[in-house]
């Protein structure tokens, strides 16, 4: 007997089972069917030439999307507690901070320059001097005296705020400078010192205090068309003349004007 007909004959015996009946066929045709392990017909595979193969279990083989193995959420598995989700846990929003924007830098505004303290050696200094040499320049546009027409040369150069007037002659020679008191001719008051070590108190006396008894005076005048002026006095001093105007009351000091020392 060769080897094929020894397991020919070992089939037949295992398929007539032991006591030696043979089993019918399971499928109508006479063909047995074969199952897998699991019982599903779904992986019944036909007897091959080295035996039974069953199919696979499930894995990669088994459909993704089977509608029969889908369930609703939240029911639980066959045979299974249920289970809950797990809640969504809530994260924070980051809190981005604001990102800070440099302010942009203003330029300060630029402040006039303030007149500066009035010293009466730069005033009298300006007697007989140019309008247009420099240092007189600078000390025009330090006490803001500018013409009234708006000319480099002009005969009358005025600081209304300041309470200084400068005269000039038709070559730009200045020929008087005027200090302006208690409102006289619409200037503000003169705060300054007053030429001639004359002080700073704006009155007849503290000037006879300081500058000593006048060389000349006037009485109070009575005019019908420049109007009423009170007394007045007047001083020669080395650099300059010394004029003080005063008012009706005989008292109070209006307008001192500077003019040249005469000649010889």
């Amino acid at each position: 007997m060769g080897f094929l007909e020894r397991r020919a004959d070992g089939v037949r015996r295992a398929a007539d089972g032991a006591d030696g009946v043979r089993r019918p066929a399971d499928g109508a045709d006479g063909v047995r069917r074969a199952t897998d392990r699991t019982g599903d017909p779904r992986h019944q595979r036909g007897e091959g030439r080295y035996g039974l193969k069953p199919g696979p279990a499930g894995g990669s083989n088994d459909p993704l999307f089977d509608p029969t193995r889908r369930r609703a959420a939240g029911v639980p598995p066959p045979g299974g507690p249920a289970q809950t989700a797990a809640p969504d846990l809530v994260q924070p929003d980051l809190v981005q901070p604001d990102l800070v924007q440099p302010e942009p830098v203003q330029p300060e505004p630029v402040q006039p320059e303030a007149a500066p303290a009035v010293r009466p050696a730069d005033l009298t200094d300006l007697l007989g001097s140019s309008v247009l040499h420099d240092r007189t320049q600078r000390i025009c546009r330090a006490y803001g005296l500018l013409p009234p027409a708006g000319f480099r040369l002009s005969r009358s150069y005025q600081a209304r705020d300041v309470g200084v007037e400068i005269a000039a002659d038709a070559h730009g020679t200045i020929t008087a400078v005027f200090l302006h008191f208690h409102g006289d001719d619409g200037f503000a008051h003169f705060a300054g010192e007053m030429p001639g070590a004359g002080g700073v108190a704006p009155r007849r006396a503290a000037l006879w205090a300081n500058l000593g008894r006048p060389q000349h005076s006037g009485d109070p005048q009575r005019d019908r068309f420049l109007g009423d002026h009170g007394p007045w006095d007047r001083w020669v001093l080395a650099s300059h003349v010394l004029r003080a105007q005063y008012d009706l009351d005989g008292e109070s000091l209006l307008r001192l004007t500077l003019t040249p020392p005469p000649r010889g």
